[in-house]
């Protein structure tokens, strides 16, 4: 618990400034690569889109760039589309990524917020497939706040082809265990987005490496906290030299 709250205080910490300038993280090297290219970028449990988002700033920085976004839960669904207003550049999905199927949704209320005040930002980012992830978080103080629904799901593959997508410049998928579940979904015969970016914090240890060798053949792999930063093994000598330099390379 005491670890989580830590993190959260220098992740709250990181994304309150403008990050995309600093070249320890992900957001520069976004920007580095990108900046003058129409990037499309595809993420997946977006949240509300702001709250501790690598993405927002360079969104709104670039008006050349474009996106899919992706928010299961409907409270935060309407917040993230309340904060991509332009609809000729954004699009989104109010689903759950798996085989396919419907399946029930677990996530925080936001008036857990109301009755306890000193809750951590990322406490209503908890969205799973499994209760148990949120009951375990925080000494399970969240279990009276948990509400469920039954989601539309989709495999990753048809919600790209739903949306007409045949390029992704940056895929990034935070989806609180699931993301190698999601990851692994990507067919890269077709897809091998310029950047991936995956929480990998709650994943087993089977679950990392198996992430890791199905991305090692055409990517270089880096440490960037709980997340893993992706970056394709054809971006420019000079920009995998610089992230090497400058962030954390997994070995």
């Amino acid at each position: 618990m005491n670890f989580r709250r830590t993190l959260a205080r220098i992740r709250k910490k990181l994304f309150a400034k403008p990050f995309h300038k600093d070249k320890r993280y992900q957001a520069y090297w976004f920007d580095k690569v990108l900046k003058d290219e129409s990037a499309f970028i595809v993420q997946i449990g977006s949240n509300d889109g702001k709250t501790g988002d690598p993405l927002y700033q360079l969104m709104h920085k670039h008006h050349h760039w474009s996106g899919l976004f992706v928010e299961p839960i409907p409270e935060y669904f309407q917040k993230l589309k309340n904060n991509y207003k332009d609809s000729s550049r954004f699009s989104f999905e109010n689903v759950a990524i798996n085989e396919g199927k419907t399946m029930t949704f677990y996530w925080v209320d936001s008036e857990a917020k109301e009755s306890i005040p000193d809750l951590p930002y990322w406490y209503d980012q908890l969205g799973s497939f499994d209760k148990g992830h949120i009951i375990n978080q925080l000494d399970g103080i969240l279990e009276p706040f948990i509400r469920t629904k039954q989601l539309e799901g989709i495999s990753l593959s048809s919600l790209l082809n739903r949306n007409g997508i045949d390029n992704i410049s940056i895929l990034h998928i935070d989806a609180e265990g699931y993301d190698w579940k999601i990851l692994s979904q990507l067919d890269l015969s077709i897809f091998q987005p310029n950047f991936i970016l995956y929480e990998y914090n709650h994943l087993s240890s089977k679950d990392r490496q198996a992430s890791f060798s199905f991305l090692e053949k055409n990517y270089e792999l880096f440490d960037v906290g709980i997340d893993i930063l992706a970056v394709h093994k054809n971006t420019k000598s000079e920009y995998l030299k610089g992230m090497k330099k400058n962030i954390k390379k997994l070995q």
